[in-house]
């Protein structure tokens, strides 16, 4: 039975990130074209937030941007770089959703950041919606191909297969294609777990044997 009383949560640092998110979109909706003397940038001090709340913060942005259909002005993004320091940040959550949001609004000089986060390691989570930004962006199509076809060797086969099929490197592109590839990663990951098994199985066994062999001649002596 679902209880008469819904649980009483702290949302108070959710709120916070919420509240923040929304300041921004007040003030992206007010300085789309240029900063005039009257604007006023959120002034919420988030030196002192958890990766947590600065990811929460972002993620309501990207949320945001994501409902009106309509990205954060280059403006927008400009400033919160030069308050935050967001596009240098060394924390890969905070990175990765920040290049979206700069992706999504047109920024040109996230470009650099972007490859470089995308060519120095090879998580899915971030480099696949990485590459798919910036191949559905004007700006970045050329450049995610280019950087994509320079560096696949460096990422784990899946990756590259994946990665490879949202730029549209595979034949066809379509659903059946996007199956097929998770079969594929499926069947690698059963491949590898069974070897896996198989080796382990393997070492008992041996195990056994030795012990079994150290016993008779302890007999014999």
């Amino acid at each position: 039975m679902l209880p008469h009383q819904k649980p009483d949560f702290d949302r108070s640092l959710a709120k916070e990130s919420e509240t923040l998110a929304s300041d921004w979109v007040a003030f992206d909706n007010n300085n789309s074209i240029e900063i005039g003397e009257s604007t006023s940038i959120p002034e919420t001090d988030i030196s002192k937030w958890t990766t947590l709340s600065i990811t929460c913060f972002l993620d309501e942005l990207l949320i945001h941007t994501s409902t009106r259909d309509k990205p954060l002005s280059i403006v927008t993004i400009q400033a919160m770089k030069e308050t935050y320091g967001f596009d240098s940040s060394h924390n890969a959550e905070i990175l990765y959703r920040f290049c979206r949001l700069a992706i999504e609004s047109g920024d040109e000089s996230i470009i650099p950041v972007v490859v470089q986060f995308i060519t120095s390691q090879g998580r899915m989570k971030y480099i696949r919606p990485l590459y798919r930004s910036l191949f559905a962006s004007k700006m970045g199509k050329d450049i995610a191909v280019s950087t994509f076809l320079a560096n696949k060797e460096s990422y784990h086969p899946i990756a590259a297969k994946m990665v490879a099929t949202d730029l549209g490197a595979t034949n066809g592109n379509n659903d059946d294609d996007a199956g097929k590839e998770k079969t594929d990663a499926m069947a690698s990951c059963s491949a590898s777990y069974y070897s896996k098994n198989i080796l382990m199985v393997g070492l008992l066994a041996f195990s056994v044997v030795a012990v079994a062999f150290s016993r008779a001649n302890r007999k014999i002596k």
